[in-house]
């Protein structure tokens, strides 16, 4: 069974069009649509009961992240598919999601935002876009396109993988490091992106930031070495302005007076020493768990 996943909030406009664009079977496999709403106040609800989606009312006090959290602990299906509700993604180009997870090509399959209409994509949005998908490709030495879409598709078995615990629109950032540092099958497949019916509830900053929040903890629980190395290196960076100009004083006058560079740049040395241990044992942490999961599955 394919299990179509549409988190909601206010999608009133859009909510019906978007379900009843789905197929309700596929390659002979069932396709349900679920709906999990955040207590909307337009008729999110009863335009998605008209077009024969389940309805599940979100009990969870947080945003995307949290529904998504809540709708795969409720509903068991072999595969499923991650779609928003706010018309921006076809529904009609699931097959480019859904195929290659059922050839067994994927176990993760998102949909880059590729062919996208001139203004659906904010300019501000679109520098954040490229910088989290540098960011996630230079974390995990893997490149990543569109790591941020909200339109993908995935497997029964990947979730087993994924440490979800972002309330709000982190959740893919999540879902995209789990997939990543697991070592499982992932792709990419282009699909078209059009601007949203509605009003976006998407708030460049504060989001950015919680997403930037996301991407940061994620890196550090699931790359410790990667993440600890580089901030060691950015101290000793740091550090190598005044060392130089303790190096300096003393080469020109044959003794240290002024002791305040000399105290800081040490500091920075011993934290960044301290930072690269604390790397290199979280890594060994890490690594065993890793073991010690695949040696129980």
């Amino acid at each position: 069974m394919i299990a179509v996943l549409i988190p909601t909030l206010n999608e009133g406009e859009a909510i019906k069009s978007v379900i009843e664009k789905f197929p309700s079977k596929y390659r002979g496999e069932e396709v349900e649509k679920y709906v999990i709403d955040g207590n909307s106040s337009d008729s999110t609800v009863e335009n998605a009961k008209e077009a024969g989606a389940h309805v599940i009312h979100q009990t969870l006090d947080g945003g995307k992240g949290d529904a998504i959290r809540e709708i795969l602990a409720e509903v068991d299906a072999d595969y499923y598919v991650m779609i928003d509700g706010d018309g921006t993604y076809d529904p009609e180009e699931v097959g480019k999601l859904l195929d290659p997870l059922l050839d067994g090509e994927a176990e993760h399959v998102i949909g880059a935002r590729k062919n996208r209409e001139a203004d659906a994509i904010p300019f501000f949005n679109r520098i954040g876009n490229w910088f989290f998908n540098r960011a996630t490709s230079v974390a995990t030495g893997k490149e990543v396109s569109d790591m941020l879409s909200g339109y993908r598709a995935f497997t029964r078995n990947s979730i087993d993988y994924y440490g979800l615990t972002s309330p709000g629109f982190g959740i893919e950032t999540e879902m995209t490091l789990s997939t990543l540092e697991s070592n499982l099958p992932i792709k990419e497949v282009d699909i078209n992106y059009s601007e949203r019916i509605g009003e976006s509830k998407l708030h460049p900053i504060e989001d950015g930031w919680r997403i930037f929040k996301t991407l940061m903890w994620s890196i550090r629980d699931l790359n410790p070495l990667k993440f600890f190395s580089g901030s060691a290196f950015l101290l000793l960076i740091i550090a190598s302005y005044p060392s130089y100009l303790v190096f300096e004083q003393k080469l020109a006058t044959g003794r240290v007076q002024d002791l305040g560079p000399v105290v800081f740049s040490a500091m920075l040395i011993i934290l960044a020493v301290q930072l690269m241990i604390f790397g290199m044992l979280a890594d060994q942490i890490r690594n065993t768990e890793k073991r010690l999961r695949m040696t129980q599955k």
